[in-house]
């Protein structure tokens, strides 16, 4: 995907997480859009481009947020990498795979960022932090899936007709 189509997407996306997404009444979790979308996009995009797109959005993100830059970049160009090592096998015609893949990319994404925040000397009440908003947030990240799912799986088929199987 051209960078021309790819940067205003990742923007939007961006601007929609800190802006628009409140935090659910439940606890005060939010969806991490970001995320799905990198991990919606390895699903079914060419080996390597979620990276892209993560890296991105991370650079995006570290922008706008308090923590201390690169940490999202790092995260999320990993994961956008992890996930497009099973986009051709794994990830077709599996309808387990998809929600799976975003539990467990949730999972990694917080326990990376919270590592990361370890050795910058932050204290972290990591058993609190992974019960109280990991867990709840990929369960969350999970159910919102199928709804950035459909129209980037749309996206990929206008953009890239011939590579659909």
């Amino acid at each position: 995907m051209t960078l021309w189509l790819l940067i205003p997407i990742l923007v939007v996306v961006v601007l929609v997480q800190i802006t628009l997404l409140p935090p659910t009444p439940i606890l005060g979790l939010r969806i991490d859009l970001p995320l799905i979308v990198v991990v919606t996009w390895g699903m079914f995009a060419p080996f390597g481009e979620a990276a892209h797109w993560g890296f991105i959005a991370g650079m995006l993100l570290d922008v706008a947020s308090g923590l201390p830059f690169g940490i999202h970049t790092l995260t999320l160009t990993l994961i956008g990498l992890g996930i497009g090592f099973g986009q051709a096998t794994f990830f077709r015609g599996n309808l387990i795979a998809p929600p799976l893949a975003m539990l467990l990319a949730t999972l990694f994404d917080h326990v990376l960022i919270l590592g990361c925040l370890s050795l910058f000397g932050w204290q972290i009440a990591w058993n609190a932090y992974l019960m109280r908003v990991t867990l709840l947030t990929a369960l969350l990240n999970t159910v919102a899936l199928p709804f950035a799912y459909l129209p980037l799986q749309w996206l990929h088929r206008r953009l890239r007709p011939q590579l659909d199987v």
